[in-house]
């Protein structure tokens, strides 16, 4: 096991080390006080947030990755584009080559870099995405002005901007996962919760996700409603189809259904992954889980594929998110399960979108 691994286990409660914990305990405090300063100044106008000429819609969490951001991402900007708006998406682009440069992923009708220089998320947005620019940057004004001088765009999606308080929003929209709201309850890097609970009051929307696969959705609701007046939605993560990494092509969920698969991804919540599999039908003979944003060696390859041969896997499995990072090695026989995010209050959530244009 690695640090980097470890340090993930503790973090999401899979582990728990006395040691470890303490140490994490520590820094949690230091960061909980660098959160609170950085509020103060932002309330005071010390720091302050830039508005741009246009609406500005955000996704984005109160914890770390997993909650569905992504396909979120893009059913908005989806929902957006339905009503005659042009949107662009603004991302960040975590753990791209270099994260402060301001780079256009897709100008809408051709995703123009690889995950490696776009960063794997916006890369899997703009794939996505047709008729939508994709921009990367890490100071998200100038990258939203950006792409609004060069795209005839007139709205932001913003993706993982809840906690950047530097552009101004007009809509926040923060996702939480049903299967794990609030990790152990101890802010990052003791646990996984980028805010305390009691930020959720800054949102227009909360999303409660996966609720297919969890117990107890209401008594969640009841806790969010303590702590903000917005709009609280359900969804679940909808499996679609697999497309074949390397070929494109697409195949329907019966493919893997009573199926001997092999499962391997690099997300913050692997389980959540089989868990989907399983759903459709999937048997799962063997699984790898690797760390968040892995960036796969061709090692990691022969041993999928040797195991996938060991366990006579007919099928093997993996997010759009991996696949995204796995291109370069040119894999073969490798599909990903494409999902989507599916409103369960559709006319609700409509007529909420609507209300702030």
């Amino acid at each position: 096991m690695t640090i980097r691994s470890a340090v993930e286990d503790q973090i999401y409660g899979r582990t728990h080390s006395s040691l470890l914990g303490g140490a994490l305990g520590i820094l949690a405090r230091v960061y909980r006080f660098g959160v609170f300063l950085r509020m103060k100044l932002f309330q005071y106008r010390i720091l302050r947030s830039k508005k741009l000429p246009c609406k500005v819609f955000s996704v984005g969490n109160i914890t770390l990755g997993g909650t569905g951001k992504t396909p979120a991402v893009v059913m908005l900007a989806q929902t957006l584009a339905a009503r005659g708006l042009h949107p662009v998406v603004v991302s960040r682009g975590y753990g791209r080559k270099d994260e402060a440069r301001t780079l256009v992923v897709s100008d809408g009708s051709t995703v123009l870099v690889d995950a490696a220089a776009g960063g794997d998320e916006p890369v899997l947005i703009a794939s996505r995405l047709r008729g939508i620019p994709v921009v990367a940057g890490a100071d998200r004004f100038k990258t939203a002005e950006h792409a609004l001088g060069r795209f005839a765009s007139d709205v932001v999606v913003l993706d993982d901007g809840f906690q950047h308080l530097k552009l101004r929003r007009d809509v926040d929209i923060v996702l939480i996962d049903a299967t794990d709201p609030f990790g152990t309850g101890k802010l990052f890097p003791a646990g996984i919760l980028r805010e305390s609970v009691a930020s959720l009051g800054r949102a227009q929307a909360v999303i409660v996700t996966k609720t297919d696969q969890a117990k107890s959705v209401d008594a969640l609701k009841e806790t969010i409603r303590q702590s903000t007046k917005a709009n609280i939605f359900t969804s679940i993560q909808r499996p679609v189809e697999l497309i074949n990494i390397m070929t494109g092509e697409h195949r329907p969920l019966a493919m893997v259904r009573n199926t001997k698969t092999l499962a391997f991804s690099g997300i913050a919540r692997p389980a959540a992954f089989s868990s989907l599999l399983k759903t459709v039908g999937a048997h799962i003979v063997a699984e790898f889980v690797y760390p968040d944003h892995y960036w796969f060696q061709r090692d990691d390859l022969a041993s999928i594929y040797q195991k996938a041969a060991d366990t006579r896997a007919a099928v093997i499995v993996t997010t759009e998110k991996d696949a995204v990072r796995l291109r370069p090695l040119k894999p073969e026989g490798i599909w990903a399960l494409r999902i989507e995010l599916a409103v369960a209050e559709q006319e609700e959530w409509e007529r909420f979108i609507a209300a702030y244009l």
